[in-house]
């Protein structure tokens, strides 16, 4: 693994803000009888103490790519003749407590022979908060970005490794860490 370098300029932005949620963007299904909330899982919003960071799936679903926002915004593709715009809050499952706000400590990410350096995308993500919770984000997934915690990094890694044909398409994986 190698430090800081060549993608502090994707994660920077990360360093000294405060994490109090994570929220995945769709639309209200009235056609049921009670509405439900369907999520587009192509998007991810870390909910910072200053703005937001998006998450995006880019190129065939294979690479993440991330930027800062002020608000959460339907995609331009998306059809929301189905129902309004809202977005749905995870930030439990992997921050801790509801309303705790968790520092980000750290960020360990992968990038294969899809990884663009000079747009800063990545094969998939693990972000670290303060107070030990952990978001993993893998965009290769049929429903869109999947969303795991703690120990999930490390399963995905060992399962990469072994995939041969994975390898030979996509190439080595390179592991890399981002600290706050």
């Amino acid at each position: 693994m190698t430090g800081q370098g060549q993608y502090e300029h994707v994660f920077a932005p990360l360093r000294g803000v405060l994490a109090w949620d994570v929220r995945v963007p769709g639309f209200i299904d009235r056609d049921d009888p009670v509405p439900r909330f369907a999520p587009m899982g192509c998007t991810v919003y870390l909910v910072l103490d200053k703005g937001y960071l998006r998450v995006d799936c880019l190129g065939g679903h294979g690479q993440l790519g991330f930027r800062a926002v002020s608000e959460p915004t339907p995609s331009p593709h998306w059809d929301l003749d189905e129902g309004e715009f809202a977005v749905g809050g995870y930030g439990s499952h992997f921050l801790g407590d509801d309303g705790q706000l968790a520092a980000i400590t750290q960020v360990r990410y992968a990038l294969n022979s899809e990884s663009d350096r000079a747009a800063g995308t990545v094969r998939a993500a693990e972000i670290r908060f303060q107070y030990g919770g952990v978001l993993f984000l893998d965009p290769i997934y049929h429903w869109g970005i999947r969303l795991r915690g703690v120990g999930a990094y490390e399963r995905w890694l060992a399962w990469e490794r072994e995939d041969t044909h994975t390898r030979a398409v996509f190439g080595q994986l390179e592991e890399h860490v981002w600290t706050a």
